[in-house]
C-alpha cells in the first residue's frame, strides 16, 4: 500500500520547516504533533497521483500551530507537577513509616516521567520551530505558507518505509505508540484494499 502524504511548507524567521497535513490532525496525543514536522526537504516532488486530503491548509497552518505549541506548553507543566505532587505524597508516606508498596510507587513515578519528558520534547521541538519560548511571543509570530511537497511511503510488516526503501522511524513508532495515527494508517490501508 504506497500513501502520499501532503506536507505543507512554511517560512519562520528565516527558516523553512513543512509539516504533515494529514496526520497531524489524527494523532491521538498532541505531543506528537510535533514530530511530523520536519526541516525543509526541497527533493520531494510537488506533485502526487493520490494524495491524501490536506486537513492543515494555508490558512489553518498558523492557528493550528499555535494552538498546538499552548497546549504542548500547558500539558508540559501539568505532567511535571502531578509527578512532584506523587512524589511529595510517596516521601511523606514514607517518612512516617506508612508501607504503601514501593514498586507500585516506583512504576508510577517511571510512567510519569515518561510523559513529562515526551511533552518536554514535544514543547523544545515546537520552540525550535518556532523561535518562541512562551505563549506570550506567539502573538508577534508569522508564519508563511510556501508550498506543498508530497511524502510517499508504505507499510511492510510492521515497519513504514519511505519512497526509496528505508524505513521512517518516525512513522514506524508513531505506528506503534499513537493509538489516532495507527487507526487513521489502518483505515487507510483497509479502504486502499477494498478499491
Amino acid at each position: 500500500m504506497r500513501i502520499e502524504v501532503p506536507y505543507l511548507v512554511f517560512e519562520v524567521k528565516g527558516k523553512r520547516f513543512m509539516i504533515d497535513a494529514y496526520f497531524s490532525r489524527k494523532v491521538e496525543k498532541i505531543e506528537h504533533v510535533s514530530v511530523l514536522i520536519r526541516k525543509f526537504d526541497s527533493t520531494l516532488p510537488k506533485e502526487a497521483e493520490n494524495p491524501l486530503p490536506r486537513l492543515i491548509n494555508e490558512e489553518t497552518l498558523e492557528e493550528f500551530l499555535k494552538r498546538t505549541f499552548e497546549k504542548i506548553y500547558e500539558l508540559s507543566g501539568r505532567t511535571l507537577d502531578e509527578r512532584l505532587r506523587h512524589m511529595r505524597k510517596w516521601n511523606v508516606l514514607r517518612i512516617l513509616g506508612i508501607p504503601t508498596g514501593f514498586h507500585r510507587h516506583k512504576e508510577k513515578d517511571e510512567t510519569l516521567a515518561k510523559e513529562n519528558r515526551e511533552a518536554l520534547l514535544a514543547l523544545s521541538l515546537l520552540q525550535e520551530v518556532l523561535g518562541v519560548k512562551s505563549p506570550a511571543e506567539l502573538r508577534d509570530l508569522k508564519l508563511h505558507p510556501v508550498e506543498w511537497r508530497y511524502y510517499a511511503m508504505e507499510l511492510k510488516g510492521d515497519e513504514i518505509h519511505n519512497e526509496k526503501g528505508k524505513k521512517d522511524p518516525i512513522y514506524t513508532e508513531l505506528l506503534k505508540r499513537d493509538g489516532g495515527f495507527r487507526q487513521a494508517f489502518y483505515a487507510l490501508e483497509y479502504s486502499q484494499q477494498a478499491t
